[in-house]
């Protein structure tokens, strides 16, 4: 029995970190806990069993270590996490850690399914933690009119698994430190609510995997009668909370997701029934429960192909296409999510980091003021004075030979525009100081109110530009922050001034670590660790000034992408000396003669260039290539915030094939359990003149 003002707190993802549940309780005033998986169930003896993929994407992202500690080599990761708890757990179960309130999870995708099993069997227990899963569900007794079913199912959702128990001995599957769920699992559950199945209580449907992204799931929450759905697993800043008739226009809508999912579930059935019939034949309960989870989805519809009234009559049945609110969270770090009861009504609050959107405002005001090119009525102004040339130089820390009446700046830009390094503060004199204020002034309008910007910031114009310019593209951004700078020599670290994680059109993510100077930023670059990594490259917005005569949003001048003839070093990505080299892929190439999509019109010709050198992070070896006349460049710009980033390797490939299990959950000590198998990153063309060629990679998510 809860107190009158009752209060469930929601949580997602503590990562092993059980401490901070009675602090969030403490905070949130909560009476008890809701939390959607990847708790922590490891214990001491977890980490043999675990396979080095997971083990590194569980230490890498486990808030009770340290990333810029954890070796990168999976043998001395191993020999370091003996010693050191990736789970408060074994605590818990010591009695060290008490949960001040009842505590209710599911288990996530990343978990030890020994550990589970100990639970389910009672080997291992907790006061005060109940995990809900489908063969236990629970009851919340509220003081003012309100009961709870609480209803679970954990695991990551994955086609091809369906029918794998992994190493598991019970219902639950999984192994390798990872668990998912199977077809035995959700038959149980139906099995579990229909017994405990109460019209007066209100149902909470609990899963790790997301019903919005998973149809099975969607359909699993109509035939059970949930109210409300809670889960996890999306890793949003923010969370979600909607219902199907709010997000969907009409029923057709959320008919073609049901569709396409039981279409999927049919082509790995297609493959396996006859394997399994024969095997659950002998186990009438097994059989029950297979039956039970194909009910289910055979009630899902199987063509859009269906007359209006049946279509009315459908959407009767699923009532909770209507009725039903989801809510998905954000990870613990980030958001929670409280339901609170009050005389009856469930109310619901939210609360979110969220992102941190100020850095807008500044390169809004310095795109406006012609620091980035800027609009088109900046963007073509004339320079009063050849030292607005220092005012109007690129986000990198180069000043673009532009002015007018130079004959010297366009001879050189004639033949090849070169970098020149912006002076440090320590070499610039006071008359340069001046004339670089003066330009400022002069290209800066007053209506944008830059200079108030940065006054209420504490910053110099110079500061703001220099924390833009120094900096390297990173190809692979699929970790933390930390992690990434973790990637980088300890000497280098200190000059990292911030990382920036982009995603791409193709949904990859890339990053942008900026440094301190430009001089740091190139010294870092080799002793960066490129398998970690991928494609490193010196963010250059020489490459985003080209001298040709696009007409894109920059305005009149130059092109968003120009031509550069800097002839700088790419490691492990494309040359950037405007020699065809290793390109990247065709929808995030960067060059001078490209088509790109950031609509920022054409740039010039590629220069004639001279020799690149381009360093692949997968195959180790150093390729040289000449450069043709007229190619063009293809380095990764900062500008490119929308542009896929490229993976390592020369050669294009779409990965090895998947094999697809067919042993049932029936069998123990089934087929040894894998990661679900990840989906190849889009690796950039062979290069022109290039003989070697890198294998395929694939992203580094066990789930």
């Amino acid at each position: 029995m809860l107190n009158e003002r009752d209060r469930i707190l929601c949580v997602a993802d503590i990562r092993g970190q059980i401490s901070i549940l009675n602090q969030l309780a403490e905070e949130y005033k909560a009476t008890c806990i809701i939390h959607t998986g990847d708790f922590g169930f490891y214990d001491r003896d977890s980490v043999p069993r675990i396979t080095d993929k997971t083990l590194r994407h569980v230490a890498q992202y486990s808030p009770l270590l340290d990333p810029r500690s954890l070796p990168q080599d999976p043998l001395p990761l191993r020999q370091y996490l003996l010693t050191r708890p990736i789970s408060q757990l074994s605590q818990l179960l010591a009695g060290e850690i008490k949960l001040s309130v009842p505590v209710y999870t599911v288990h996530g995708a990343c978990e030890d399914v020994s550990v589970l099993e100990k639970f389910r069997s009672g080997e291992y227990k907790a006061p005060n933690l109940h995990i809900v899963d489908e063969h236990n569900s629970h009851s919340i007794e509220t003081s003012n009119g309100v009961k709870f079913r609480l209803l679970g199912l954990g695991g990551a959702l994955v086609m091809h698994k369906l029918f794998d128990n992994g190493s598991g001995r019970t219902t639950i599957a999984g192994g390798g430190g990872t668990t998912w769920t199977t077809l035995l699992q959700i038959g149980e559950l139906i099995d579990t609510a229909a017994r405990s199945f109460d019209e007066t209580e209100t149902r909470i449907l609990v899963t790790h995997a997301s019903p919005a992204r998973e149809g099975i799931l969607a359909q699993l929450a109509l035939c059970l009668k949930a109210d409300f759905s809670i889960s996890g697993g999306l890793h949003f800043r923010y969370g979600c909370s909607y219902n199907e008739f709010a997000v969907h226009p009409t029923y057709d809508y959320f008919r073609n997701k049901l569709i396409a999912s039981r279409q999927q579930f049919m082509d790995v059935w297609d493959v396996v029934k006859t394997e399994v019939q024969p095997v659950i034949a002998d186990s009438p309960t097994q059989r029950r429960l297979i039956d039970n989870a194909l009910s289910v989805i055979m009630k899902m519809p199987s063509s859009t192909q269906v007359s209006e009234i049946e279509k009315e009559k459908e959407e009767l049945q699923n009532i909770g296409f209507r009725n039903m609110w989801h809510l998905n969270l954000a990870d613990v770090a980030y958001g929670t999510v409280v339901m609170e009861v009050k005389d009856g009504r469930i109310g619901i609050e939210t609360k979110s980091e969220g992102f941190n959107f100020k850095y807008r405002r500044l390169e809004n005001n310095a795109s406006s003021s012609g620091l980035k090119g800027g609009p088109k009525h900046i963007a073509s102004r004339k320079p009063s004075a050849p030292q607005t040339a220092a005012a109007s130089s690129t986000t990198n820390g180069t000043v673009g030979a532009s002015g007018s009446n130079s004959s010297a700046a366009n001879a050189k830009a004639g033949e090849g525009r070169a970098s020149i390094s912006a002076p440090t503060p320590s070499e610039t004199t006071g008359e340069q100081k001046k004339a670089s204020t003066d330009a400022s002034a002069a290209t800066e309008p007053k209506e944008d109110g830059l200079g108030a910007v940065i006054k209420s910031e504490g910053l110099s114009t110079s500061s703001v530009l220099q924390a833009r310019r120094p900096g390297l593209w990173v190809a692979r951004a699929d970790e933390s922050e930390d992690a990434l700078k973790s990637y980088f020599a300890e000497e280098d670290r200190a000059n990292i001034t911030s990382v920036s994680i982009r995603t791409g059109q193709t949904g990859k993510k890339f990053a942008y670590v900026y440094f301190d100077t430009a001089e740091n930023a190139e010294a870092a670059m080799p002793r960066a660790t490129l398998a970690k990594l991928g494609n490193v490259a010196i963010i250059n917005d020489n490459m985003t000034g080209g001298s040709g005569s696009g007409s894109g949003r920059g305005g009149s001048g130059a092109g968003r992408f120009g031509s550069s003839r800097s002839g700088s070093v790419a490691w492990g990505g494309a040359p950037k000396d405007g020699s065809e080299g290793a390109r990247l892929p065709s929808r995030a190439r960067i060059s001078g003669g490209s088509r790109t999509t950031a609509r920022g019109g054409r740039g010039g010709r590629g220069g004639r260039g001279g020799s690149s050198t381009a360093v692949s992070s997968s195959s180790g070896a150093t390729t040289t290539t000449a450069s043709g006349a007229g190619a063009s460049s293809s380095s990764p710009s900062e500008s490119s915030a929308n542009t896929a980033s490229p993976s390592s390797g020369g050669a294009a490939s779409n990965g090895g094939s998947t094999s697809t299990s067919s042993t049932t959950a029936a069998a123990p000590a089934s087929t040894p359990a894998t990661a679900p198998a990840a989906t190849p990153a889009p690796a950039p063309a062979p290069a022109a003149s290039t003989n070697s060629t890198s294998g395929p990679e694939t992203s580094s998510s066990p789930n």
